[in-house]
């Protein structure tokens, strides 16, 4: 045995109690510590919960009692204007129902020239003459309730079925304060504040918080953990839940503070190293004790490692009664010895394997590439864009143009994967184009590729879905065909959507009988979208698909870019929604516009 084996073996035996005593350390007290933590963080976790929970509830309460009195008092307007409709001297009526409890002012306003609505009838004479045309547009957002711009009045406002005149009631703030005290009743104190759109603070019923800004990075109030529910104010923190009231123009912020989150740390962490100093106490004299009986079945390991490291394959370790997980080591050792040599060969011809299959997908992905056309043609009446995007595994997507007199262009998917489709994909392209170049009739062209394609598929079930279409710049017209393929889809300048389809099978099933066209004329404007299904058919972690209906809406959302950006939004919505999903199938996509 070398002088350095030698040498490891002794630090081993000297140091075996102290390793032992530190994996102690480390099983028992390191996940203690972990667990400790877990339990804190878990009681400040629930803490803040319930206390967001009975914000929650508080301000469900808030905003019910905003919204019963929306109810209440647009019931009132409504009946005073019935009241009020056919009675002479209507002022002193106004006077008298406007004396109610924070009620500023009760007027009404009438549509005057240019689509003003002014005030010409009002129990406060100071409102009469006023432009209120501010309310009318935000009652036709079904915002009824209304904060003055200043931030001094609510405005409660019914317009007439017509839209030519409402009733308005006026409210002060003090109304606000009343309906909303700070909650005493409730474990720690609450304030409630009204926020208008920009985040100013209207008024509160903590003085404090009047007029600073809610979620601005200059002011007071800052906020943070990244959300509403966080923010301190004048070196204090609060929790807070905001929420907009339904049928106004603002929010309602409900905040306490943050102190209620904090656990007794102290007694807590004393608890903890009372049970810390015990382990330690009893699981280190035991693991001291059990060092030197377990050192001898560990030394016999080592033994037999450095034999076998010489070469020695037929040294074997032998199990030990106090061996315990030594010997289960031992064992595993000795498996380990006697299938080294299978292994390696294993390893050898996997490796074998792998080389051939990484080549077969150099040669899968080189044939996919040169199926798809170099570059777009530059065809007149057509703006044309396109992109493939391919699968982990080499696939049989294809788009193919040939331009002449007229366009022929086309989309395919062939059934399956690796080479061969490939090579399948390959076949196809190359016969539409070589009877495209010598036949000028779509229906020839299509039955031609069909019936000799049929003899290369044979009984294998390999197939191919496609769609085949002419473009006539002189006709502005597609003559079109499909052969059980994805319809492509035609989008109207005017906003209409068509799907063009016919009937037909896929190609390589059979030999046709006849193939089935239909032409459709086309204006200045007109997008149409060919994809495969791997748009459609891409999903994410919960196994939804995309669907023809988002990729119908992105078509429309997105009709009035440029070709190219259509095609990379949708790729991009498309790996958006898959979320991280892998890519099963090739992505295929041709959006064309008529100039």
């Amino acid at each position: 045995m070398s002088k350095n084996k030698k040498e490891k073996i002794r630090q081993i035996r000297g140091s075996l109690a102290s390793r032992i005593l530190l994996i102690a350390m480390i099983f028992l007290v390191v996940p203690l510590l972990f667990l400790s933590f877990l339990i804190y963080t878990e009681d400040v976790r629930v803490k803040s919960e319930n206390n967001l929970f009975t914000l929650g509830i508080l301000m469900g309460k808030k905003v019910e009692t905003i919204s019963v009195l929306i109810e209440q008092e647009r019931d009132f307007l409504s009946g005073m204007a019935y009241l009020l409709r056919n009675i002479e001297n209507p002022e002193s009526y106004l006077e008298e129902l406007a004396k109610r409890e924070g009620v500023s002012a009760l007027f009404h306003v009438h549509k005057a020239q240019g689509g003003y609505f002014v005030c010409d009838l009002s129990s406060d004479k100071g409102v009469v003459g006023k432009n209120f045309t501010f309310l009318k547009e935000a009652s036709q957002k079904e915002i009824y309730l209304v904060v003055d711009p200043k931030g001094t009045t609510f405005y409660l406002s019914r317009f007439a079925n017509d839209g030519s005149e409402g009733w308005i009631t006026a409210f002060s703030l003090d109304l606000f304060l009343k309906n909303f005290p700070v909650e005493s009743e409730v474990l720690y104190p609450t304030a409630t504040s009204l926020l208008m759109e920009d985040g100013r603070v209207v008024t509160s019923t903590d003085s404090k918080l009047r007029g600073e800004r809610f979620g601005y990075a200059s002011g007071k109030i800052q906020l943070y953990q990244g959300d509403d529910s966080h923010f301190s104010f004048e070196e204090e923190r609060f929790i807070s839940i905001k929420e907009r009231v339904p049928q106004t123009n603002f929010s309602l912020l409900i905040s306490a503070p943050e102190e209620v989150n904090f656990v007794d740390i102290p007694y807590f962490i004393f608890k903890v190293g009372v049970i810390l100093g015990l382990i330690v106490l009893i699981g280190g004299g035991g693991a001291i004790w059990l060092t030197s009986r377990l050192s001898k079945p560990l030394k016999r390991l080592i033994r037999v490692m450095t034999r076998v490291g010489k070469g020695d394959l037929e040294e074997r370790f032998a199990t030990d009664k106090m061996g315990f997980e030594f010997n289960v080591i031992g064992e595993i050792f000795n498996e380990t010895v006697e299938s080294l040599t299978h292994h390696m060969q294993d390893a050898e011809q996997e490796r074998v394997e792998k080389e051939t299959y990484a080549r077969e997908l150099k040669i899968g992905e080189e044939v996919q590439t040169s199926i798809l056309p170099k570059e777009l043609p530059d065809f007149p009446g057509l703006e044309i864009a396109a992109r493939f995007i391919a699968a982990k595994e080499v696939g049989g997507d294809f788009y193919d143009f040939l331009a002449n007199d007229k366009l022929l262009l086309s989309i395919a998917d062939t059934s399956g994967k690796g080479i061969s489709a490939c090579l399948y994909s390959l076949s196809v392209r190359s016969m539409l184009r070589s009877y495209g170049e010598i036949h000028e009739e779509l229906e020839v062209i299509v039955n031609e590729t069909n019936n000799l394609f049929c003899l290369d598929t044979g009984d294998t079930g390999v197939f191919v879905t496609a769609f085949v279409a002419f473009f006539d710049p002189k006709t502005q017209e597609f003559h079109y065909t499909n052969c059980g393929h994805f319809p492509a889809l035609l989008l109207r300048k005017e906003g209409k959507l068509e799907k063009l389809t016919t009937p037909g099978m896929a190609l390589g099933v059979i030999p046709y009988d006849r193939v089935y066209t239909e032409r459709v004329k086309v204006n200045s404007g007109d997008l149409l979208l060919l994809f495969t299904d791997g748009v459609v058919e891409a999903h994410n972690d919960q196994q939804e698909l995309f669907g023809e209906e988002k990729l119908m809406a992105l078509l429309r959302e997105k009709s009035r870019l440029r070709p190219q950006r259509i095609v990379d939004d949708i790729i991009e919505e498309v790996a958006r929604f898959a979320d991280g999903c892998s890519q099963y199938d090739d992505l295929t996509l041709v959006v064309m516009r008529v100039q």
